[in-house]
């Protein structure tokens, strides 16, 4: 435990935290003074991992809370969760990619393809990304991985995510989406997104032939 509180945390994680115990007390705030927008608060908790790396969807968050609250305010609370996120992105992203095992990731086509795209036309493929069905996951490790510039990164994130929220909540709000239905959507994209990782992994299994760790491996390390 004393190890622990040792720690000397880059700038990213210092900002990441930073910006949770903003994000709490701006809770705090709402929980002592609007009370009736403590969803809003949970929703925008909710979203932090639910926009990052980690197989958490969104989706259904923002659909089952947009029953209840205005959907400008369901669009406000998903964005600042996804900015949030962002820190801990370049925080996260930056440590893998000096990872020693993953030096085939970043040496292989496709890679090296996908980073020259992202370095030529870094905001609007963060804004691509943000707004559409395409897996923001994909960005959220190209910007840190090129370096790309975290408030230019950001804004690109509030450009994309603000919409693509809002859309989602005015669906929500208008057609009033049975709560059974959300988490059968939630379940299923889950589902997918492991099916998807699981086809990816058994690849790189068949793929790998001179014995080098694969990206799994390198993320428990």
């Amino acid at each position: 435990m004393r190890r622990f509180f040792l720690l000397r945390l880059n700038h990213w994680w210092r900002a990441f935290l930073l910006a949770l115990a903003a994000y709490a007390i701006l809770g705090t705030i709402v929980l002592l003074f609007v009370p009736d927008l403590a969803g809003v608060f949970l929703l925008g908790a909710y979203c932090i991992p639910a926009n990052s790396v980690v197989p958490i969807p969104h989706e259904p968050a923002i659909l089952y809370f947009a029953k209840f609250y205005d959907p400008f305010w369901c669009a406000l609370a998903g964005t600042m969760g996804s900015l949030i996120a962002c820190f801990a992105d370049y925080a996260m992203v930056g440590a893998a990619m000096r990872h020693r095992a993953l030096a085939k990731t970043r040496s292989s086509a496709l890679f090296q393809w996908s980073t020259k795209w992202m370095k030529r036309y870094p905001f609007a493929i963060t804004v691509l990304f943000s707004f559409t069905p395409l897996p923001i996951a994909i960005v959220r490790i190209l910007a840190p991985a090129v370096e790309y510039n975290v408030r230019r990164y950001m804004l690109a994130q509030i450009v994309g995510r603000f919409p693509r929220f809002y859309i989602l909540a005015w669906i929500g709000h208008t057609v009033m989406i049975p709560t059974w239905i959300i988490i059968g959507l939630g379940i299923c994209l889950v589902v997918t997104f492991f099916i998807g990782a699981r086809a990816v992994e058994d690849d790189d299994d068949v793929d790998d032939d001179d014995g080098e760790p694969d990206l799994a491996s390198a993320s428990v390390r």
